[in-house]
């Protein structure tokens, strides 16, 4: 019989095999150091300033005849003031003093702690807390006639403005305030910078400001690259800005796809068509043009008709999700039935490039319907009338004419001799325009919004 084992007794001192984050004393020693008339640690605040790494702080103490309101004690922090200085900015100069803030309490105080985990000791010292606020710097004046000229006008003009600040109408009180506020004004005349119009050197103010000024606006796009960017974003397919003819703008390989022009059939159409058979589809633009686009011979133009009613069938089975201007793919056997003769392998590729993750939000839905439009314009010769695709689209005049107009095209009012082409009276020529591509390109611009 084997002998049976036993289990190793357990020992005190032996460590767990998980070992803690962090491991802390039960006990921790606080030791609070005496003051000293050595300068004490100093917490700072920079509000609203971006302070350079490598600047440099001169300290001054300055003593108080009675301590500091709120202390109980007269030590050295409540009988002395701390003020630190800093010249390493060529412009501006740093000052940090000690200042008394609405939400702390008078007898708040700080302190600074060193924690020594080997040995579990606290080491607090008092601290004290300063705020560090930027001035500008000013440069010492330089005597010459030009300047005691100067400095006589701005006097004489001074006076005034107090003659009128006193005695004067509410009006004129109102006015002068005004000026004062918004002048900038130019005291000192040792600056090398100089206005571009007066050839006035400037004051250290405005000096700063206009420095800035130039190093802001650098980085700031012009305005014809601000529209180049807003037209690559936009929701429609990417026309051909170096095109010599309408025809080489959007191209049926671009807006259809490769892939997609060797998986559409349109053996069936031109059977029936050729048969003299009636072919009747969802799409009142598509029916409308079938039979003369399978007459004329042109397959590929066929096919563009043909994935042309695949995106009409494909967008009216949208389904709502949630918000007006969002819609969502519904189940794949909904999309099967709706739309006529698709394939699955289309039908992923419809998912993939108009849709993120089955929703389509307001830019997808735009860019659809884009490529909806610029399928027509190719169709039709790129003079396309947009009652049909607006019927199809269930969209008003004015946003279909939108879509029209993205794509680079001019929508106009349909003309007496295209009236009649059209066979259409008067009066339902109102509903009818009329979208043409032609060179140049006619794109919408940004809008800038009018200065007030």
């Amino acid at each position: 019989m084997a002998e049976r084992k036993r289990k190793r007794d357990s020992q005190d001192e032996q460590l767990p095999a998980k070992r803690r984050a962090h491991a802390f004393p039960e006990t921790v020693k606080v030791n609070v150091l005496p003051e000293t008339d050595d300068f004490v640690p100093v917490i700072a605040t920079v509000p609203g300033l971006s302070l350079p790494p490598n600047t440099f702080f001169d300290a001054y103490k300055k003593h108080q005849t009675a301590p500091r309101l709120g202390s109980a004690d007269a030590s050295t922090l409540s009988t002395t003031d701390l003020l630190l200085h800093s010249s390493t900015h060529p412009k501006l100069d740093y000052i940090a003093r000690e200042e008394e803030s609405c939400t702390e309490g008078r007898l708040t105080k700080h302190y600074l702690g060193v924690y020594d985990p080997q040995t579990g000791e606290l080491q607090l010292i008092q601290a004290r807390k300063v705020v560090v606020r930027g001035t500008l710097r000013v440069a010492k004046p330089t005597n010459n006639a030009n300047e005691e000229k100067d400095d006589s006008t701005s006097n004489d003009v001074s006076a005034r403005n107090a003659l009128g600040l006193a005695f004067g109408t509410k009006k004129s009180q109102k006015a002068i305030r005004s000026l004062v506020d918004n002048a900038i004004t130019s005291p000192l005349k040792s600056r090398s910078s100089q206005s571009t119009e007066t050839k006035r050197p400037l004051d250290p103010l405005a000096s700063a400001v206009v420095a800035s000024m130039a190093e802001t606006s650098a980085t700031i796009s012009s305005r014809a690259q601000l529209q180049e960017t807003v037209d690559e974003n936009k929701p429609r397919p990417t026309p051909n800005l170096q095109a010599e003819t309408p025809n080489e703008v959007y191209t049926i390989e671009n807006l259809v796809g490769i892939e997609a022009l060797r998986t559409l059939t349109v053996r069936e159409w031109q059977e029936k068509i050729k048969a003299n058979s009636d072919v009747q589809t969802r799409s009142r633009f598509v029916s409308a043009r079938l039979r003369k686009v399978v007459r004329s011979g042109d397959v590929k133009r066929l096919k563009a008709l043909r994935f042309l009613l695949t995106l009409l069938e494909w967008e009216a089975c949208l389904t709502t999700s949630g918000f007006k201007s969002t819609k969502k793919l519904p189940a794949k056997a909904k999309v099967l039935s709706a739309v006529t003769d698709a394939s699955d392998l289309l039908l992923d590729s419809l998912r993939r490039r108009f849709t993120l993750d089955g929703t389509l939000s307001k830019w997808h839905l735009d860019n659809l319907r884009t490529h909806i439009c610029a399928l027509a314009l190719v169709i039709d010769n790129y003079a396309v009338d947009v009652f049909d695709i607006r019927e199809d689209l269930r969209l008003e005049n004015k946003q279909v004419a939108q879509y029209f107009r993205e794509l680079g095209c001019k929508v106009a009012e349909v003309g007496e001799t295209e009236r009649k082409g059209m066979g259409i009276t008067k009066e339902q020529g109102g509903s009818h325009k009329v979208a043409r591509l032609v060179l140049p390109l006619d794109f919408p611009v940004v809008r800038q919004r009018a200065r007030r």
